[in-house]
């Protein structure tokens, strides 16, 4: 997603993450297992607390456990190079803080830890002691001028957050290097992430925020020309029809205007949505009037900082789209799925579409008088658009008419059968995510999470595919491409035939997920 709507909750699903702990096979079921023994104090020597994780440096074994009251743990685990992660705990024992997480031997991420090595029938002794909590004085300035911000925000996790003037400061984080999410609170400026260096006793960052662009413009009757209240609007990288899946939306004024903040620069369309309950219908925003389909919408290039007015939306009064959904091969309704005008992530569907009911129906009530392309993403059936294709260009376009009702019920192909094995580069099963693009335009035409390292997914015949997945063991993030490829340019194509079933291995590495 292009446009800089990140939640602030980004960093607070990392820890949580992080935080939940991995279950590992019991290590007395291993045939050869050592003991790893650790000491941990905190900064004043005294016996620490807190919750410990031990990791495979292969990921084959994740355990999780605390610390007792001496400050001791030992563990028995299989023989294997380990890394190792110690979360204190200052106030409650059971409470232990992830944000203050170092890895042994007082470090701050998981790459630049040490390997311990446990031998079978052997015993490991490890003693690490916490890094002090420190301070960190965040400034931001310009990134195109220089010029000092004089109100800086910054986000940790909720309980080390908040904005300053002209600086801010957070306490309590391990010294070293630290990711701190910068912004401010007036929407002229991207937030960024950004990579400071905390130490001991405390430090001063600045931090440069490149200037947001912003778009203008006055939300109005076609007919009329009378303002349109709680119409709101999202832009959309120029051509591609990609709607947000998260993020708040900007809305019209009781005078219609609407102005939409914190773009970064580039090329845009304009989508455009009426409240719920409107006798309006959305609209892709083009030259001269409204339309349903992303390449006829009209393009705006925005650069940092620059703030432009684009004519009045005019809206035209909605039309309803609906029908029953079907399997081509049995006849049957397709009763669990989404109908949507972009992909749909999590219950982004309900902005940009609608689920199906247990007959296969659905009604779509609140687009305008245009044609659109429709999106059916359904759980047993192929990702596929209006008329049985892949890829959103290709798609039958469906007319709404104004105050009437379309009927479009299609019949689904079930698609090809992709199936195989996901594997680490010792060999082992893992679970990814994998994601199958159109190797023509990189559109995603299906996705599916793997379980037990071995999965099953459809996509429709007759194209040729590019495969993405995202590996995410314990405290890591890799993301690649088959075969070996690490960027889209240098993915291997797969040819998918339109029937049948195509067997594909696919081999994860470590690549650090961007």
């Amino acid at each position: 997603m292009s446009i800089t709507r990140r939640s602030l909750a980004t960093l607070t699903a990392g820890v949580l993450i992080a935080a939940l702990p991995a279950t590992a096979a019991p290590a007395a079921q291993q045939q050869d297992v050592g003991i790893l023994r650790l000491t941990v104090t905190q900064p004043d020597g005294a016996p620490a607390r807190g919750s410990v994780d031990v990791v495979a440096a292969d990921s084959s074994y994740h355990g999780y456990e605390q610390l007792d009251e001496s400050g001791q743990l030992s563990i028995e685990v299989p023989a294997n190079d380990f890394k190792i992660s110690i979360s204190p705990a200052y106030g409650d024992p059971d409470m232990p803080d992830n944000t203050l997480r170092q890895w042994v031997p007082g470090k701050t991420t998981y790459a630049q830890a040490d390997t311990y090595r446990v031998t079978a029938g052997g015993t490991m002794e490890v003693a690490e002691r916490l890094l002090p909590p420190s301070p960190i004085t965040v400034k931001a300035r310009d990134a195109d001028t220089g010029a000092p911000i004089t109100r800086v925000c910054v986000f940790v996790d909720p309980r080390r957050s908040g904005c300053g003037e002209p600086e801010m400061t957070v306490s309590g984080l391990v010294p070293g290097p630290q990711t701190l999410r910068v912004y401010t609170e007036d929407g002229n400026y991207l937030a960024t992430d950004a990579s400071v260096t905390v130490v001991e006793g405390g430090a001063t960052a600045v931090v440069d925020l490149t200037p947001a662009a912003h778009l203008e413009t006055t939300v109005v009757d076609a007919t009329t020309g009378a303002p349109v209240a709680g119409a709101c609007a999202t832009v959309a990288p120029a051509g591609t029809g990609e709607l947000p899946g998260i993020g708040p939306l900007s809305c019209a004024d009781e005078t219609g205007r609407l102005r939409l903040d914190l773009i970064e620069a580039g090329s845009w369309n304009l989508f455009v949505r009426p409240a719920d309950g409107s006798p309006y219908g959305a609209q892709w925003v083009g030259k001269t009037g409204g339309t349903g389909e992303p390449a006829r919408a009209r393009t705006v290039k925005l650069a940092a900082g620059q703030t432009v007015t684009v004519p009045p939306v005019r809206l035209d009064r909605a039309g309803i789209i609906t029908g029953t959904v079907t399997s081509a091969a049995t006849g049957a309704a397709v009763t669990s799925g989404v109908v949507s005008l972009a992909q749909a992530e999590g219950l982004s569907h309900l902005r940009w579409g609608t689920s199906l009911d247990g007959q296969g129906r659905y009604r779509l009530d609140w687009l305008g008088p245009y044609q659109w392309p429709l999106l059916f993403n359904t759980d047993d059936h192929a990702r596929q658009w209006s008329g049985g294709v892949p890829v959103r260009g290709q798609a039958k376009l469906v007319a709404v008419r104004a105050g009437a009702t379309t009927g479009y019920s299609p019949a689904l192909k079930a698609g090809t059968l992709l199936t195989g094995r996901v594997t680490a580069p010792e060999g082992g099963l893992v679970v990814a995510d994998l994601t199958f693009h159109s190797a023509d335009t990189g559109e995603v035409v299906g996705e599916v999470w793997d379980y037990d390292g071995e999965y099953q997914a459809r996509v429709l015949g007759g194209q040729d595919i590019t495969v993405a997945w995202r590996w995410s063991p314990t405290f890591v993030r890799y993301a690649g491409w088959y075969d070996g490829a690490s960027g889209t340019g240098s993915a291997k194509r797969v040819a998918v035939p339109r029937t049948g079933t195509v067997a594909l291995d696919i081999g994860v590495s470590r690549i650090p997920a961007n």
